[in-house]
């Protein structure tokens, strides 16, 4: 009977999931779709909550401005599992980070979308920039304190995010595992096109 109740929980637990996945693409489409047809100023939260049928309230649940949702950029999740796993490793801290960054950022959908945006209101870059890092906040406390220093912190954290950037501009599986697995593959070609002495043609 315990087993009963345990699988009828995680199916539940799943399907909350799902619904939760299901209402946060719903917003980030049709923030993105309404502040891309009429600008920035041109869309309100209360109108974007209209149209995807939920209230303010629930709309706050998932991002905090209508740009965070247009940019589909939520808050960092650091799960104490992933946190203490981070924090007690003894392996290569920018592998290690590859690993908290995939188990704890979700990568914006509809980057490509999200990149003409930019293109088109030149001064969303900045705001897409600093909102990011903003979010990234708690992975980067957690390689301060990992790291030796605050400043191999950063460029350690700075190398993951451009190795982020350049996954986000290819297709590819987006799970946990894949995304861990495509930010090493990322840093292993800036780690060789860095030692690369060979002279340019």
């Amino acid at each position: 009977m315990r087993d009963l109740d345990s699988a009828r929980g995680q199916r539940l637990d799943s399907l909350r999931e799902r619904k939760k996945l299901a209402t946060r693409l719903a917003i980030h489409d049709i923030a993105l779709r309404l502040v891309s047809e009429r600008s920035p100023e041109g869309v309100t939260v209360e109108e974007i909550c209209a149209e995807v049928g939920i209230s303010e309230r629930t709309f706050f649940n998932y991002y905090p401005t209508k740009l965070a949702a247009a940019f589909d950029l939520t808050e960092a999740r650091v799960s104490d599992e992933a946190r203490d796993r981070f924090l007690n490793g003894t392996g290569n801290l920018v592998d290690d980070l590859c690993d908290l960054v995939a188990a704890s950022i979700e990568v914006p959908r509809n980057f490509l979308r999200v990149k003409s945006l930019m293109h088109q209101y030149s001064e969303l870059a900045l705001s897409f920039w600093q909102q990011m890092s903003l979010r990234r906040r708690p992975v980067i406390e957690l390689a301060q304190l990992r790291a030796a220093d605050d400043q191999t912190a950063a460029n350690a954290f700075a190398v993951v995010m451009v190795a982020m950037m350049a996954i986000l501009r290819k297709q590819g599986d987006t799970d946990p595992d894949s995304i861990s697995d495509r930010l090493k593959a990322e840093v292993r070609g800036l780690a060789e096109l860095i030692l690369d002495d060979k002279p340019s043609a």
